[in-house]
């Protein structure tokens, strides 16, 4: 039995144009739903990947997120991320107003005293010492530095027997006195006696005359013998002739230095009794 012509041999594969058509399409519609679907979400995937292979939100190519300093998070452990503070290396130790270092404290400066070089001349002074030191006869001492000298130099006029916080604790009696120096509340006082030279002049004062003649002699003064003017308070230049151990029941009669001496002599008892000072007025 013939067929009709240009028809397919089923056992050829071959089907009808409407099955042919049908494929066709299946082949479309796949084809778009890939377009659709599966091609944007791996389009998208591609581009929205980081640089260092975290997602970006969805909103663009903004910033990545940061620290509570300001900095990128994600930074290395042990690396501020706030504002440098004085302490880290590359910046100086913060000024007035310097940023957040600690301000030195300074104990207040020890205020500068003053030297006083008489106050140490005075505490530089020793019991045994002698002082270059004699009353001018107008109330007053020669100087007010007690600079000590060898005992046996012409000018070692006192002799220092103690060194006191206070004069009233010195010895007081003729040929005695003392001179002190208060230095920033604290006193020295250095007790004197005075030591007596033959040939050496005191300052006196006369009263009187005849038997009823007076002599006070200023026993811590001394003078030059020849002196044309003396002090207010006196109007005798005294000249020492001895100097002795005083003898029992001592008077001027003890001051002749030859037999049948005529000199009027002024005499007086000095440290503290054991020493006989003789004087006559200096006639130059």
């Amino acid at each position: 039995m013939s067929s009709a012509s240009g028809g397919a041999d089923p056992g050829m594969g071959g089907g009808s144009e409407e099955q042919r058509q049908r494929g066709i399409w299946m082949l479309v519609a796949a084809a778009l739903a890939f377009a659709v679907l599966v091609l944007p979400q791996v389009v998208e995937g591609d581009d929205k990947t980081s640089f260092a292979g975290s997602a970006l939100p969805s909103g663009g190519t903004s910033p990545p997120p940061t620290g509570p300093g300001g900095l990128p998070s994600g930074l290395p452990s042990g690396i501020p991320t706030g504002v440098p503070s004085a302490s880290l290396p590359g910046y100086g130790s913060g000024g007035s107003g310097g940023g957040g270092g600690s301000a030195e404290t300074r104990a207040p400066a020890t205020p500068t005293v003053a030297p006083d070089p008489t106050g140490e001349a005075y505490r530089a002074v020793s019991p045994g010492d002698c002082l270059a030191v004699y009353d001018t006869g107008y109330g007053d001492y020669n100087t007010r530095m007690p600079a000590p000298v060898d005992c046996d130099a012409g000018n070692a006029f006192m002799w220092v027997s103690a060194v006191r916080s206070g004069g009233g604790a010195c010895p007081q009696g003729a040929g005695q006195d003392y001179m002190s120096y208060t230095s920033r509340g604290r006193t020295t006082a250095l007790c004197l006696t005075r030591q007596f030279k033959v040939g050496y002049c005191l300052l006196a004062k006369q009263t009187g005359s005849g038997q009823q003649a007076r002599m006070n002699a200023g026993l811590m003064t001394a003078v030059d013998c020849d002196a044309k003017r003396v002090p207010v308070r006196y109007n005798r230049i005294l000249h020492i002739t001895g100097v002795y151990k005083a003898p029992a029941n001592a008077s001027a009669a003890n001051c002749a230095r030859v037999q049948g001496d005529r000199t009027y002599y002024w005499s007086w008892l000095v440290n503290g009794g054991r020493t006989l000072l003789c004087t006559m007025v200096y006639q130059g």
